[in-house]
């Protein structure tokens, strides 16, 4: 169920979390995080207070953890957020969870006045994940976006073919399936086949301008991975897709080139104020998060930097998967979440805060 080698103006608004924000949404962050920020020139993170706690749940019905945790602008302003393996269930005061309700996806709906609603197939009783695949072929989605239309939701998922007996390692990618739902009902209407290809999983960012969607895939190769890029039109999502080769776009997929490497299987580009960034853990299961500056939606990615080391790496717990959260940035303050998970026995079962993201405010990151 672990997924590491994988995984405001409404008027302005067009394709989610690729848009740079143009008013403050969710400003959930404390005097003291804001001085502490302040303190120096140099960056500085400081964990989310709000957002961690926001994440914590102990509720009888709905999401009470999983990872993945990427999200993008809805239009009604509202943050959209996507989750892959994930827990539906009560959690007790002592932080442990029944052995029940555990799904491969779900989707959070959440706003800036604390609402936070989970989607999911199946009834409450009998949680199925909110895209449903056929054994032993399940969905882990990565990134989304909204139609130019504002009807529809198009999300890509990593098609996972699980190993029975497997445990924690018990997976493989064998291509990407797009899941598309309705807006703003949130009806699933369906899923289907973008490639069966293993060779770059194409589900790891997503980033909309000038009439393209750019598709962000993670090729792994041993102990590393590597930035691809496609696109398709904006008018026809995921027709037309265009790889690129490291200087033009062209419709063979085995060239597509490797662009940059030592990133997550999940990670994040976006814009802000005019400037490209891709955001990402390091590979693989380290600690650190980086962030680079790029040229163009395909680099060249420079002035790499450091924004953060994760304090819960140790032990049995790892984390991994770092996400930008741009449309919730606050005073040119970035919101940074990471996925945790534990390679111990039941850990997770026992303590539900062992399965769930944690957030940073980073500070001079540009």
């Amino acid at each position: 169920m672990f997924r590491i080698s994988l995984l405001i103006a409404y008027s302005t608004w067009v394709f989610g979390c690729q848009k740079t924000p143009t008013m403050t949404i969710d400003p959930k962050i404390t005097e003291t995080e804001r001085q502490a920020l302040a303190a120096s020139d140099s960056i500085i993170a400081v964990k989310s207070s709000y957002y961690d706690q926001y994440f914590t749940r102990s509720a009888a019905y709905g999401w009470t953890g999983g990872d993945g945790a990427t999200s993008f602008l809805l239009p009604d302003g509202n943050s959209f957020w996507l989750f892959g393996d994930s827990f539906m269930d009560t959690v007790y005061p002592d932080r442990h969870r029944p052995s029940t309700s555990f799904i491969h996806n779900s989707i959070v709906i959440t706003d800036q006045f604390g609402k936070f609603q989970t989607l999911h197939g199946g009834t409450k009783e009998s949680p199925k994940p909110f895209f449903d695949g056929v054994e032993p072929i399940q969905f882990w989605p990565g990134s989304g976006f909204a139609n130019q239309q504002l009807n529809k939701i198009f999300v890509t998922l990593s098609t996972i073919e699980i190993i029975p007996n497997g445990g924690m390692w018990g997976f493989k990618l064998v291509g990407n399936t797009v899941g598309v739902l309705s807006w703003p009902d949130f009806k699933f209407q369906e899923t289907y086949t973008l490639t069966n290809r293993d060779q770059v999983d194409w589900s790891s960012a997503n980033f909309e301008e000038n009439g393209y969607v750019y598709l962000y895939g993670a090729e792994s190769v041993p102990f590393d991975k590597y930035v691809h890029v496609c696109r398709f039109p904006s008018a026809t999502p995921y027709k037309q897709v265009q790889y690129f080769d490291g200087d033009q776009w062209i419709s063979d997929p085995t060239k597509s080139k490797r662009l940059l490497n030592g990133i997550s299987q999940q990670y994040s580009f976006f814009k802000y104020k005019n400037k490209y960034y891709l955001l990402s853990q390091e590979s693989v299961l380290g600690p650190t998060i980086y962030i680079w500056d790029a040229a163009s939606p395909v680099g060249p990615f420079t002035n790499k930097r450091k924004i953060y080391k994760t304090p819960e790496s140790k032990g049995n717990v790892i984390t991994y998967n770092a996400s930008a959260h741009p449309q919730l940035i606050v005073d040119d303050k970035l919101l940074v979440g990471y996925c945790t998970n534990s390679m111990g026995d039941w850990e997770i079962w026992k303590n539900a805060d062992l399965y769930k993201p944690y957030f940073v405010w980073v500070s001079n990151w540009q």
